[in-house]
């Protein structure tokens, strides 16, 4: 006999999160892309006005701390990237703090409106990881079942 009668039992019924990633529709994907993407920017950004605030540059109360901030949005954005809902909200909440921070100490009010191109992206963000999370549950749980006994 060349099987061995302990072996567990093979089976073609598991699906794994990789090959249902591909099914989950391309506006979700958007969502997802677009908020990592505005991470990136706002990364840039930020890495930017700290490099003219440390070269001498008065901008705002920028200094060599926002370094600390350029790594946590890099952080946070990777997360989004790899689909995390912990982290698209975690950018959300961190964005909004950070604007109203930020427009508390300027009242003048300028960037208000790339303030909310960045919400919008971010809060689609979440609503794309929520919503990727949610197509990849479905379908790992619906996939068995419609193989039949």
């Amino acid at each position: 006999m060349s099987t061995n009668p302990y072996a567990p039992p093979k089976s073609d019924v598991e699906l794994e999160e990789q090959d249902v990633s591909e099914s989950v529709p391309e506006v979700v994907r958007k969502q997802i892309k677009h908020a990592w993407a505005a991470g990136l920017v706002s990364a840039a950004v930020t890495l930017l006005v700290t490099l003219l605030a440390m070269s001498g540059i008065t901008i705002m109360s920028f200094s060599a701390w926002e370094l600390i901030d350029v790594a946590l949005i890099l952080g946070l954005t990777y997360g989004i990237y790899r689909k995390s809902r912990a982290c698209a909200l975690m950018m959300l909440v961190y964005f909004l703090i950070s604007k109203a921070l930020l427009f508390q100490q300027d009242v003048k009010g300028r960037g208000i409106a790339m303030s909310l191109i960045f919400g919008y992206c971010y809060v689609q963000g979440v609503r794309g990881t929520f919503a990727y999370h949610k197509h990849i549950r479905e379908a790992l749980t619906r996939r068995p079942e419609s193989l039949g006994p």
